[in-house]
């Protein structure tokens, strides 16, 4: 029991002594930043700080208002222990004086925010107060000759400390209290000195900042390197291409970019980019599967309205079988980094490329201006040439236009991602297309837009057949595809349409013509592969048969 009371009175003692410690102040400089594929960012600093011996605080400015603290990391050398650490966003406090406002006004301002900053320290000492209570808690009473304490003792020892927590953290809510009002006071003479001042001198508000705020205890003094580190959510990229295409050769090169933004509230300067395409933000967990039960389900009766869907203007009308959305439209504001443009700059000879089992970094070995506006950066990575095959494509069903299409072969060696792509042809803007690469198929294909030179018309001809015997109706529609070659280069065209599928047993779908086609049953799409020389016509046909109770309707198929 001598010894606990002993060690308290230490304890009090050294916490009466904590208020005379120094209290250093210095910046951070931001080295690195490595964004992440979608959002987040971990953002590397370091500071040059010159330590007294002993216990101080350290105030380390110019750090992100946002970091999950956390994920923080601090390297520091041996001689130099780092206690404890926390994150605030401070506002410097700057009142400009207007002629005709009272100087006492601007005095009690600063008077008040000394106070503040009193009640703050109390605050943080009666904290500290707390954790070393605690931990003489935890030390004390789970020893191993803690059975040497009779049980009169330990609930002595039990009230005496709560009564001391209890005492101290009522201090606590009263200083917590004091400083509300405090600050309500500002507020009101901020007030009154924006009312004095509004036709005469505006009050900017200054730009609040991050700071570190870390307890060290150092063997000695001198100046001493500071590196830390920390994931931000409040910045990101995504992928963005250009895709330039020369008819003359048919060559065609692939630019690899990113479109960066962040709103951490530090402006990036001058700072070398690790572009990752890892998400942290994703969970590593596997999935785990849970029984899936089977039970009757009774229908509610509704009304089915269907409409058909056109794909966006730059890309190729797709069949139901993979009408699967890719529209990814970014509103992102393209702002070119200032750096220096000239045709002999490459970044890709600053570029290296690091790939793990998991992701691909792309370390950029160059100085980078990212203000914290929100605003998106367009950040060159790096540049391809490929060889594609070049194919048409149309849907005459859905739209009368040919597409051209360039199918990549082993582009799973080109670490893409997601994201749109700039079509240009001959230097020429043609418009936008996307680049998907979450397919399990061996050739990527890429719609480079649509071909005017190819002329393309489908119709219904009108000697289609309908009958009635007995109780059911048999009818035969035949569809005449004519498509022409105006160029004056010989295409290979992949032209695809459709027959409808019979979901019920009722109704009898019987293809009656496919003109040669590749048959997809499951789907009913049909395919035919044609090569056009310049100036050739070809005419495709096609019939079906439908045979379905009379007195019944089916949906309208043309």
């Amino acid at each position: 029991m001598k010894k606990i009371m002993i060690a308290v009175a230490i304890l009090f003692a050294f916490t009466a002594n904590a208020q005379k410690k120094d209290t250093i102040y210095a910046a951070a400089s931001l080295n690195k930043a490595t964004v992440y594929y979608g959002y987040g960012a971990d953002l590397q600093h370091s500071s040059k700080v010159n330590l007294v011996n002993g216990m101080q605080e350290l105030i380390i400015d110019n750090v992100s208002l946002y970091p999950d603290i956390n994920t923080l990391q601090i390297s520091c050398p041996e001689n130099v222990t780092i206690l404890s650490y926390q994150h605030r966003i401070f506002t410097k406090p700057t009142l400009p004086k207007p002629p005709t406002a009272p100087s006492k006004m601007y005095d009690t301002i600063k008077l008040l925010q000394k106070q503040i900053g009193g009640i703050n320290n109390e605050i943080n000492i009666n904290d500290d107060q707390i954790r070393r209570i605690e931990s003489l808690i935890v030390n004390n009473f789970t020893t191993p000759d803690k059975k040497n304490i009779s049980s009169d003792e330990l609930v002595k020892l039990t009230t005496f400390y709560t009564d001391k927590i209890k005492n101290i953290k009522q201090r606590i809510f009263d200083l917590q209290e004091k400083r509300t009002d405090i600050n309500n006071k500002i507020i009101e003479l901020n007030a009154r000195l924006n009312q004095l001042a509004e036709a005469e001198i505006p009050i900017v508000q200054p730009k609040p900042t991050g700071q570190l705020i870390l307890q060290v205890m150092s063997a000695a003094p001198g100046m001493v390197n500071f590196d830390f580190n920390y994931f931000t959510r409040n910045a990101g990229w995504t992928p963005t291409y250009d895709i330039r295409v020369k008819s003359i050769d048919n060559s065609f090169k692939i630019v690899y970019k990113a479109l960066l933004t962040q709103t951490t509230g530090l402006n990036w300067n001058g700072i070398k980019l690790n572009l990752s395409t890892s998400n942290p933000n994703q969970g590593n967990t596997i999935p785990l599967l849970s029984p899936l039960y089977v039970q009757l389900y009774a229908p509610i009766i509704y009304n089915a309205v269907t409409t058909t869907g056109y794909a966006a203007a730059s890309r190729v009308p797709m069949m139901q079988e993979d009408m699967i959305s890719k529209d990814n439209e970014s509103n992102f504001v393209m702002t070119k980094k200032a750096l220096n443009n000239n045709n002999t700059f490459d970044v890709a000879d600053h570029l290296t490329l690091k790939e793990s089992q998991l992701n691909t970094n792309f370390e950029i070995n160059l100085p980078y201006d990212i203000p914290s506006d929100g605003a998106a950066y367009s950040v060159n990575i790096k540049e391809e040439k490929i060889l594609v095959n070049y194919q048409h494509i149309a849907i005459p069903k859905l739209d009368n236009d040919a597409f051209l299409i360039a199918q990549i072969d082993r582009w799973d060696s080109l670490s893409l991602l997601p994201g749109q792509a700039n079509i240009i042809m001959d230097n020429v803007y043609l418009g936008k297309s996307y680049l998907d690469p979450n397919t399990t198929e061996d050739t990527l294909s890429l719609s480079l837009g649509r071909d005017k030179r190819i002329a393309i018309d489908r119709k219904l001809l009108k000697d289609y057949k309908s009958t009635k015997r007995g109780e059911f109706k048999t009818e035969v529609f035949t569809y005449e595809i004519t498509i022409k070659n105006n160029k004056k280069q010989a295409v290979d065209m992949n032209v695809k349409d459709q027959y409808p599928i019979s979901q019920t047993k009722e109704v009898e779908v019987l293809l009656t013509e496919d003109d040669q086609a590749n048959i997809n049953t499951e789907t009913g799409i049909l395919n035919w592969n044609i090569h056009l020389k310049p100036g050739e016509s070809k005419k495709i046909r096609f019939s079906y048969q439908l045979k379905y109770p009379k007195n019944k309707l089916i949906q309208e198929l043309r």
